[in-house]
């Protein structure tokens, strides 16, 4: 049993058909939800609009500004309203974001174009999609960093987790979103847009562009044999790119356990350090039951977000593979305490109270989860 299919004890994933059996590794497919490295080919094509001509200083945000859009964003979510979320960017902000993670010049309006697809390309209804019926989109904190306001979310749905921080602007019309970074693609937004918009300048993207677009196609079509052989025909340099490595990624989480973890690995050689490995890596360790590592990533993707009390359920599930009752008991009696809403917690929890001859504990669980659903 992997470490992605540990998760299903309760909530066991749609049968497949019988006559294209595939392998579809959870944890990864999140990439989908976050990453907006194949929209590209459209938000090119998108109205440009010419960018302001002095940069001026950006009026503060204060703490309680930030918290208070954090609550609406997490109020609205929970409620599967996409509103705030879709106009939560600010196209300016953004757009000079992007100028500044340019390495060299470029047009304004390409720039402008470019935004207004990241804009307009409906952050808030691909988080309502990705939570479903028993996800979560949930504040992990509000801090601040070189005098600018963030706020972190962590994204949970049944295709697994992620976390976005948001850098935040103040405007006429209240606090929107400069940046974004998304931690399955360890980069700003920005930053994303920045290479990408590169890309175009460089000579024959054109031809690459379309294959990339008809790339993400099959991918949203579960074509995913098909998404890699195109895949395969883009140029050697171009598949070394982190955009099209994560593309790599996703294709293969579709794929054999070692075809998915292979592409891992090719990955983690081009890019070593980025943060964004110690969430990858949780899977690929796992599945190679290397504990120990898998426990490592846990922990240091957890320092890196300074502390979420959600990845005790990871570390709950791999002492669970491990066979550590004692550490497996302390990390979901943990979670319970610290997040007694959470479902799959408790029903682990549960699971081990029974397991473990403890059976006084489990029902006292599962009457508390049915006096909650009853009062609701």
């Amino acid at each position: 049993m992997t470490f992605a299919h540990t998760r299903k004890t309760f909530f066991p994933p749609e049968p497949l058909p019988a006559a294209r059996p595939k392998v579809r590794h959870k944890r990864f497919a999140r990439i989908r939800l976050s990453s907006f490295k194949g929209v590209f080919a459209h938000i090119f094509l998108s109205a440009a609009a010419t960018l302001g001509g002095c940069r001026l200083p950006e009026p503060p945000v204060s703490k309680e500004e930030a918290l208070a859009l954090a609550h609406r964003v997490e109020h609205s979510v929970a409620k599967h309203d996409s509103t705030i979320l879709n106009r939560i960017f600010d196209e300016k902000a953004l757009s000079q974001r992007v100028s500044d993670a340019s390495s060299m010049f470029m047009n304004h309006n390409l720039i402008a174009g470019a935004v207004k697809g990241v804009a307009q390309g409906g952050l808030g209804s691909k988080v309502v999609r990705a939570i479903g019926d028993e996800g979560t989109y949930q504040l992990i904190k509000q801090y601040e960093k070189d005098g600018l306001q963030h706020i972190l979310f962590r994204l949970y749905g049944n295709e697994g987790v992620n976390y976005h921080d948001f850098e935040l602007v103040k405007r006429d019309e209240g606090i929107k979103a400069a940046d974004l970074y998304i931690y399955t693609t360890g980069e700003n937004i920005s930053k994303t847009l920045a290479d990408a918009l590169k890309r175009l300048n460089s000579n024959g993207t054109n031809k690459d562009l379309k294959k990339t677009d008809n790339i993400k196609q099959l991918i949203e079509q579960g074509e995913y044999e098909q998404a890699n052989t195109v895949y395969e025909t883009l140029p050697a340099e171009l598949k070394k790119e982190k955009a099209f490595q994560l593309m790599h990624i996703r294709i293969f989480s579709h794929f054999s356990t070692d075809r998915y973890i292979g592409a891992l690995r090719e990955y983690k050689s081009l890019f070593p350090h980025d943060p964004n490995m110690y969430l990858l890596m949780v899977d690929a360790y796992s599945l190679q039951k290397d504990y120990p590592k898998a426990l490592e990533s846990v922990n240091k993707l957890d320092s890196l977000i300074d502390k979420d009390p959600f990845q005790d359920y990871e570390r709950g599930l791999i002492y669970k593979m491990m066979k550590d009752t004692v550490n497996e008991l302390i990390c979901f009696e943990r979670l319970h305490k610290n997040m007694p809403e959470f479902k799959k917690g408790t029903y682990e929890l549960i699971n081990l109270y029974f397991s473990m001859a403890e059976p006084v504990k489990g029902a006292a669980l599962i009457k508390e989860m049915n006096d909650t659903a009853t009062a609701k």
